[in-house]
């Protein structure tokens, strides 16, 4: 469940895109009115627009794998054994 909540934000906005290509975005562009085929290539560009942010935005998030590894790197190194005496 922590991988769904970590890609929460992503997963949203891949099916908001994908929902407004297919009811707003393809109809427009597939009437046989100019005025809807203009409102459909200027939606078209302002999705294409949002999704090169949205994978700039996830370019430039540090790696969540990355961090946890870092993290557990730090705990491995905190928490040293201590040594046994035998007898």
């Amino acid at each position: 469940m922590n991988k769904i909540n970590q890609y929460k934000k992503q997963i949203f906005t891949i099916i908001v895109i994908l929902l407004l290509l297919q009811f707003g975005v393809y109809p427009c562009l597939t009437m046989a009115n100019t005025l809807a085929n203009i409102v459909g290539a200027l939606g078209l560009v302002g999705i294409l627009l949002w999704v090169v942010v949205e994978l700039l935005d996830v370019i430039k998030e540090p790696s969540n794998i990355e961090i946890g590894i870092k993290e557990d790197l730090k705990t491995i190194k905190k928490t040293k054994r201590k040594p046994t005496k035998t007898k």
